[in-house]
């Protein structure tokens, strides 16, 4: 499934040769046919205008968004584990999912980082894949919420991934998850701040779904 393969492309720090071939990805995503209506005509419309920005502007708008604090961060596990050690263990079996699979994670990486698990649903059986993207699917729209209030153009690729999931999400619960989020950061004293604090999902203990408020969280296999 190239689809998830051009979103986990559009995710990753941008490089040159990110933008000098996105009309090629543009085509993939387009010709594959899965993302369809308004979340494809949105997306492309963010591929074209990343492609006419300068690239060192491009990296620059990046580190802020995903690199600097909790509010957009990639690594799923975050927004729901923060630093408990249900993340540890979550870490593990999610591994051993992609290794089954013969995907290597590089070193330095989590096995939690969006772009990564993008990689992973686009070798994967549609089964498989899909449910796997449909569990994380709250987390990922509550990021794409959150982007979309700091009128992100990166807020159309994760409606595109949610888009694709096909779960069904509460956009009240989504709100109030955003609601939730720790406010961004400007100052590394604010960041070092930030990270002190309890992650942004609270829910039950064992991680379901929801929370007890209700609270949308995502469930991957393996403790997510």
């Amino acid at each position: 499934m190239r689809s998830f393969r051009v979103l986990a492309h559009l995710l990753a720090y941008p490089q040159a040769d990110l933008l000098d071939h996105m009309g090629e990805l543009k085509s993939a995503i387009t010709d594959e046919g899965l993302l369809k209506g308004k979340a494809l005509k949105n997306l492309t419309k963010f591929m074209d205008n990343l492609a006419a920005t300068d690239l060192m502007l491009a990296q620059e708008q990046y580190v802020e968004l995903f690199d600097r604090g909790r509010a957009h961060c990639l690594h799923l596990f975050e927004h729901v584990h923060g630093e408990s050690r249900f993340r540890g263990q979550a870490m593990i079996d999610l591994a051993d999912k992609y290794q089954e699979k013969g995907l290597k994670i590089g070193t330095g990486e989590l096995p939690d980082y969006l772009p990564l698990m993008l990689e992973f649903i686009s070798i994967s059986g549609a089964d498989e894949g899909f449910d796997l993207l449909a569990q994380a699917a709250p987390v990922i729209a509550t990021i794409g919420e959150k982007l979309h209030r700091g009128k992100s153009g990166y807020a159309t690729v994760m409606a595109a991934i949610v888009s694709l999931s096909g779960a069904q999400i509460s956009k009240a619960d989504i709100a109030k998850a955003a609601d939730a989020a720790l406010p961004d950061i400007k100052t590394l004293d604010e960041l070092d701040e930030q990270w002190s604090e309890p992650e942004a999902f609270t829910g039950a203990p064992d991680c379901g779904t929801c929370g007890p408020d209700d609270t949308p969280s995502a469930h991957i296999p393996g403790g997510l």
